[in-house]
């Protein structure tokens, strides 16, 4: 195969086309019937590229890894743009129409996001209403416990932009025209590539520029990729690459040697429990005399007794037994019990 046909010499490019075709066309279908039968607009749905590693990252990272695209994803001339930014507001927001941006449409201070947009209602409307958020990267980690979970579980975290350079137009301008790759502690990282409304060409572009920067940005690069897969949001994975499954350079075992001492332990465990089964294959079973009143019995086995099932019927005519017997035994040894009454009705004058 040419080198021309790969991307970034390891993903053929046929492959990946069709992957995208046939995603695109059944997803599209699916919101084609899903639009005839419901009568609100449904959302935009994401094409993701997933990323499969071999071993999870150690730690769990905050600050996104910002990956470019040829397409991007927001257009801010329909989808608005919020900026969370450090107190005072109106600084920020007069620094803006200094570099003449008129793209951000929404200037949030962190002393209004604690007041304004402090209740339930407020921060869902601001959620909503937005399609994209940048916050400076001074306030990053004020902003989980500030704007809670719906952000996240949205997939809306604020990216992290930083207002004090002097070209703030294009960092802006950049942030949004790229995409980002939340890196988690697991071994599936997802990353958005495109857009349904998108040409499967544009999707296959954004792969294209995208796939690089991802790799670089995974601890092993190449050498710690198992698999490649592409869905929407609601899709099954189709992939598009795939490790060999051996222990050969670049396989799915490759540096995961099995220990020497894994024989050994097995070999003496498999020892261990044969040794078990002859001493319990040696073992006789005890006997347990049986006494029936003061006469002695014969000796029977521990088995036939531990074996014999006892119903309940049969331990409640025990215990009344064992009750009427001690009952009787208490009578004897005391005699008729007299009542309290039939004492005092019986007692002579001058009695003690």
């Amino acid at each position: 195969m040419a080198k021309s046909e790969l991307i970034d010499s390891h993903i053929s490019v046929k492959q990946c086309t069709r992957a995208v075709h046939a995603l695109h066309a059944y997803a599209s279908k699916k919101q084609k019937e899903q639009e005839e039968n419901e009568l609100l607009p449904s959302n935009e749905q994401y094409v993701w590229l997933q990323v499969t590693v071999k071993r999870m990252h150690p730690e769990h990272k905050i600050k996104p890894f910002k990956i470019p695209l040829k397409h991007p994803l927001i257009d801010p001339r329909v989808m608005p743009v919020c900026l969370i930014t450090k107190d005072p507001q109106r600084e920020y927001k007069d620094l803006l129409e200094s570099h003449k941006i008129k793209f951000i449409s929404r200037v949030v201070g962190i002393t209004k996001l604690k007041g304004k947009f402090k209740s339930y209602e407020a921060r869902r409307m601001l959620l909503k209403e937005n399609g994209m958020f940048l916050a400076d990267e001074r306030v990053i980690p004020l902003l989980p416990t500030l704007l809670g979970k719906k952000w996240f579980d949205a997939k809306k975290q604020p990216i992290p932009v930083c207002l004090t350079r002097k070209d703030l137009k294009g960092e802006l301008e950049r942030a949004i025209e790229s995409t980002y790759m939340h890196q988690n502690r697991g071994t599936c990282t997802s990353v958005k590539i495109g857009l349904l409304s998108h040409a499967p060409e544009k999707i296959l572009d954004n792969i294209k520029i995208s796939l690089p920067a991802i790799v670089n940005n995974i601890k092993g690069n190449w050498d710690n990729i198992q698999s490649l897969h592409i869905k929407t949001n609601s899709s099954i994975s189709l992939p598009i690459w795939t490790c060999e499954l051996g222990a050969a350079t670049g396989g799915r075992w490759d540096g995961m040697v099995q220990s020497k001492d894994t024989p050994e332990e097995s070999k003496s465990d498999e020892d261990s429990d044969s040794n078990d089964t002859d001493m319990d294959l040696e073992e006789e079973v005890p006997e347990v005399p049986v006494s029936k009143g003061k006469s002695k019995g014969t000796k029977k086995p521990l088995v036939e007794i531990v074996e014999k099932p006892i119903t309940p019927k049969e331990v409640k005519q025990k215990r009344s037994a064992e009750g009427a017997e001690k009952k009787k035994a208490k009578i004897v040894k005391g005699g008729p019990a007299k009542s309290a009454k039939a004492a005092l009705i019986g007692k002579k004058p001058g009695q003690p």
